[in-house]
């Protein structure tokens, strides 16, 4: 899981990225010398033709907030230590930093909250105790009942409080210069309420410089291949690469080692707590569960790369907890059934199946458009096929749970896609503020040009200011606006005299399609609309 990457591969990488241009994002798939062409800045654009108008909801940062920072640790204090006092000593804002550290110890061994004292005095000796020590909470647990990184993921999400934004890392990170103002400001450009910026981080190397500043490598990690593990279930084989990364990068796996996001998705895709000894496979279904609950995975930009893996040797690993064999075989094997039961997969032994409606996938998204948007089968090793390539964000088949999460009344499914923060479009102002976007523009027609040349004005007015990937890469170009063949005028001309039952049943077919908030409604009434224009970005 740690995917760590050689000098060696990075050099052999060098060679076979000629035919590349010097600033093209390329991606080097992992144990191969394939290198795949990126474009970011068309990840938000839809495949389906019917939804290119369609984006995510656009990203909201209030004025004040606070970043909630988790980890689970075993046994592990003094590198847990070096990853606060890293955190703290090297964030431009440490007040907005606020810890949750579950740990896992046995009697004696040195706590992280200890080792990191020790480090704080010595940096800051004109306080009169442990700096920043009122904002790291800690959760000690004998290590005698560690289960698992799932059961202790689970037990790290229950500190997070009101915090505005969730960062999750292994405790064993160490951070750079500017982390927070960096890491922010990178999950602003992607302009999504529900991305998640996730990856294996680097192992240290030498990119880290003394004073804490980042020297960051040219090629940084970024998830994509699956294997099929030991018990038979999905897991990342490692970390690709990636080269010329100027922009997140949408990926369509998670890694437990750097996670950031609102920390709504945190409070809305719990982690399943019934899964104890779960490995192979814990990351692959964390990436279901949010991807299906609507969240969006990115890997870092090289900016973005802001913390690194201090992978020297660990004291202690909690598949070294002294539990009774056969207990923790049972346990095993019903976690694994658990996970395959979810999954859709056979399975022979027993299961437990307690709450697991609570933990199912969302409604967002269904798990089968997950495994096709991440190319993925449980057909044979499952590393023949990878989601390397360039991804485009899937539009929801149930907007209704994002747009809850979203609130301030954004929808999905509106005709005229939102501006985002970034961009602002005159609108006139009329008599129609009480009703909808799509009636506005219906209503306004019929006004200025009666009911027969309505439809014509309301398709030059659909009109979308969005950009391709709704951030800022490159120059911007107004998009050209493309009219359908078969208007709705056109096929009201072809309509004949219908009897009244006819006019009835016609009616209300029409009253639901224009109601309905699923994806086919959507489909319906978007063939019946001029497209709206993108500004693209070259």
């Amino acid at each position: 899981m740690n995917g760590l990457l050689s000098l060696s591969v990075v050099a052999a990488l060098a060679s076979t990225s000629s035919a590349f241009d010097d600033t093209t994002p390329i991606i080097n798939v992992l144990r191969t010398t394939t290198n795949l062409e990126l474009n970011p800045s068309v990840q938000h654009i839809p495949l389906d033709p019917y939804d290119k108008n369609l984006r995510p909801p656009p990203a909201k940062v209030p004025n004040t907030f606070e970043i909630h920072i988790g980890s689970s640790v075993f046994r592990d204090g003094q590198r847990c230590g070096k990853t606060l006092f890293t955190a703290l000593k090297r964030a431009v804002y440490p007040e907005r930093l606020r810890f949750g550290i579950l740990e896992q110890l046995v009697e004696g061994d040195p706590t992280c909250l200890d080792e990191y004292c020790i480090m704080a005095e010595d940096e800051w000796p004109d306080y009169p105790e442990c700096r920043y020590k009122d904002q790291i909470k800690v959760n000690p647990r004998p290590a005698a009942e560690a289960s698992g990184c799932t059961t202790a993921r689970h037990q790290q999400q229950e500190m997070i409080g009101d915090e505005e934004f969730c960062l999750q890392v292994d405790g064993h990170s160490i951070f750079t210069n500017g982390w927070d103002e960096i890491m922010l400001d990178e999950w602003k450009r992607i302009d999504n309420e529900m991305a998640i910026l996730t990856v294996y981080p680097h192992d240290l190397h030498d990119f880290v410089k003394e004073n804490g500043d980042n020297n960051a490598p040219d090629w940084i990690p970024h998830l994509c291949t699956t294997i099929k593990g030991g018990n038979g279930l999905t897991r990342i084989v490692g970390a690709s690469i990636k080269r010329n990364a100027k922009f997140p990068q949408m990926a369509a796996l998670w890694g437990g080692g750097l996670s950031f996001s609102k920390c709504h998705a945190e409070r809305n895709v719990p982690v399943d707590s019934h899964t104890p000894w779960l490995w192979d496979g814990e990351e692959f279904l964390r990436s279901a569960d949010y991807w299906t609950h609507g969240y969006d995975l990115y890997s870092p930009s090289k900016i973005g790369n802001v913390l690194y893996h201090n992978y020297s040797k660990k004291p202690a690993s909690f598949w070294e907890s002294p539990v009774d064999p056969e207990v923790k075989r049972l346990d095993t094997e019903m976690t694994h059934n658990r996970v395959r039961l979810r999954v859709g997969l056979d399975f022979k032994g027993p299961v437990d199946g307690y709450e697991l409606n609570k933990y199912k996938f969302g409604t967002a998204r269904t798990f089968q458009q997950y495994l096709k948007f991440a190319n993925m089968t449980f057909e044979g090793w499952m590393n023949e096929t990878n989601s390397c390539g360039q991804l485009h964000w899937v539009p929801y088949t149930n907007a209704t749970e994002v747009e809850e999460i979203v609130g301030d009344n954004w929808k999905m499914n509106a005709l005229v896609a939102a501006p985002t923060p970034q961009q602002l479009v005159a609108t006139k102002k009329d008599n129609f503020q009480d009703l909808d976007d799509t009636d506005k523009h219906v209503a306004r027609a019929m006004a200025e040009y009666g009911e027969e040349e309505a439809e014509d004005s309301v398709k030059q007015r659909l009109v979308t200011a969005h950009k391709e990937n709704g951030a800022g890469i490159g120059d911007e170009k107004l998009g050209i606006v493309q009219l359908r063949q078969e208007t709705p005028q056109q096929a009201r001309r072809k309509r004949s005299n219908l009897p009244a039952w006819g006019l009835l049943a016609v009616v209300l077919v029409a009253l639901f399609v224009t109601l309905s908030n699923d994806r086919k409604s959507l489909a319906i009434r978007q063939s019946c609309v001029a497209k709206a224009p993108h500004l693209s970005h070259d």
